[in-house]
């Protein structure tokens, strides 16, 4: 088990009505451990901050507050808790657009909720953010191509011949079906895993929000002290 920064444990819920109807269980490099999302939006929220190389842990569904609504107590828990590099913790709530429109019969809770996670994270001097499918979808291929990397990844540990491959790229772009050219020793799958491992590490970076991660994908080396 990583040394946890973070002071939370998942709080894990049961898989209700509520709850229930998109539950996803997946297993968290980061946190090296297993991971329970209870949304499409949530679980693709996931996908983004495992594979975002300035997000050093997160930890999901880490708090449970209280608030009142209509003169009744209610209970709301975070979607998330992210940590930063540079130390900035950041408490997150997953919404979709639509449920932050006045028309939705959602949008009174909704709203009233958000504003308690506010003045909480207001209070403990911590950061709070909403994000929607705006923010965590961004682009056609911006989940499947993460989960690519996630997938390989999980399976395959970083190869020892990763700093070969790292060196034949610099901060100009080259696609991958260069690379595999210019590495004749390995082969076009063993590039594509090294190239996986250094994205997820933050030594490259790649247009993965707009085009599709195959042979004609671009990578360029990101420039120190810079985050994606």
């Amino acid at each position: 088990m990583k040394n946890r920064q973070l002071p939370y444990i998942p709080i894990v819920m049961p898989r209700s009505k509520k709850y229930g109807s998109n539950y996803w269980n997946s297993r968290g490099l980061k946190v090296d451990r297993d991971v329970i999302l209870y949304s499409d939006l949530e679980y693709d929220h996931w996908v983004r901050m495992e594979t975002t190389p300035d997000v050093i842990e997160y930890c999901e569904q880490p708090l449970e507050i209280n608030y009142v609504l209509n003169e009744k107590r209610h209970k709301t828990i975070f979607d998330m808790c992210v940590l930063h590099k540079d130390g900035i913790r950041i408490f997150i709530e997953v919404k979709y657009e639509k449920d932050l429109k006045p028309t939705s019969r959602k949008y009174d809770v909704t709203m009233r909720q958000i504003e308690a996670q506010r003045e909480w994270c207001r209070l403990n001097n911590v950061l709070h953010e909403v994000r929607t499918e705006k923010y965590i979808r961004t682009g056609p291929y911006a989940i499947e191509n993460r989960l690519k990397i996630l997938k390989s990844i999980t399976n395959q540990k970083v190869p020892h011949f990763l700093q070969n491959v790292s060196d034949r790229i610099g901060n100009h772009k080259i696609s991958i079906r260069n690379l595999v050219k210019n590495l004749m020793n390995l082969g076009f799958y063993d590039v594509f895993l090294a190239c996986y491992w250094l994205y997820y590490l933050g030594t490259i970076n790649a247009d993965l929000d707009s085009a599709i991660w195959n042979l004609d994908m671009e990578v360029w080396k990101v420039e120190p002290n810079k985050n994606y």
